[in-house]
């Protein structure tokens, strides 16, 4: 029976999100002879959310990871635990997201379709201006929000580079699933709740997102760019960004990430 392993990393979330969030898993339909099973991966600085994961995922497994991981480096302890435990995908969901009682569902068909690396939902109210192929699904890269990893795309391109403490680590591990053969695709019918409108722009978050494309642009050849955002954050951080030492990506691969459009790193639908 096939596994899908759904790992959702939290860090001191209000009570009230994660009750939405195990409802809109519950009550998720689901292909006949899917498995599913829930890790919570909690970077708090206690596990005080224990009791309450327990309450409203009874079934699901918690794991207190002792600090504040970032999100790539914390959904890869879930999918090397997911994969060596012989799941046959993991789907990294955030836990202010909510589920469309058909997401998962989608996610799975779609994710079935040949050289299928990563699948990622829909957002709404506030859907993502990506591009994809209605038909297809074909789109220039995933986003973490609902992210469906196959064991394909894991094998063939690895993890998430935890040199990204947040922002850009999707990019990044979409482009190098393409640069590997395999595709990025968005499934039209898989919808999830992730609204974002009241979110502030803080200055802690622009310099992340300010750090991430300086080092997206230094790992995939694109010195300009990562130039620019290098800028921005000594303009914002009044001081110099820094890298961790990076392993720039080899030239025959680079073709696959785009700098054209900004920090969405792909042509916006409207």
């Amino acid at each position: 029976m096939p596994l899908l392993r759904v790992g959702i990393v939290l860090y001191q979330n209000p009570p009230d999100e994660l009750r939405r969030l195990a409802t809109s898993l519950m009550r998720s339909v689901l292909p006949p002879g899917l498995r599913v099973e829930a890790q919570l991966l909690d970077n708090s600085a206690d596990d005080r959310l224990d009791r309450l994961v327990r309450e409203v995922l009874p079934e699901a497994r918690y794991r207190w990871t002792g600090q504040n991981r970032g999100f790539g480096a914390t959904h890869n302890l879930g999918m090397r635990e997911a994969f060596g435990g012989g799941a046959d995908a993991y789907l990294c969901l955030n836990p202010d997201a909510r589920l469309h009682p058909d997401c998962l569902a989608s996610l799975w068909s779609t994710a079935a379709a040949p050289r299928t690396g990563l699948v990622d939902a829909r957002t709404f109210p506030e859907e993502h201006p990506k591009p994809y192929d209605p038909v297809t699904g074909d789109t220039p890269w995933c986003t973490g929000t609902a992210l469906l990893v196959t064991r394909a795309a894991f094998d063939a391109a690895g993890e998430f580079d935890e040199a990204l403490f947040l922002y850009g680590e999707d990019v990044d591990l979409s482009w190098r699933v393409r640069a590997a053969g395999l595709r990025t695709r968005t499934a039209a019918s898989a919808l999830v709740v992730h609204w974002v409108e009241y979110r502030p722009l803080e200055r802690e978050r622009q310099l992340r997102v300010l750090r991430s494309a300086a080092y997206l642009g230094r790992k995939w050849g694109a010195a300009s760019f990562a130039r620019s955002h290098e800028r921005l954050f000594r303009a914002l951080a009044g001081r110099t960004l820094e890298h961790p030492h990076l392993e720039a990506m080899p030239r025959g691969t680079r073709s696959v990430a785009d700098f054209r459009h900004g920090v969405r790193f792909a042509r916006s639908r409207w």
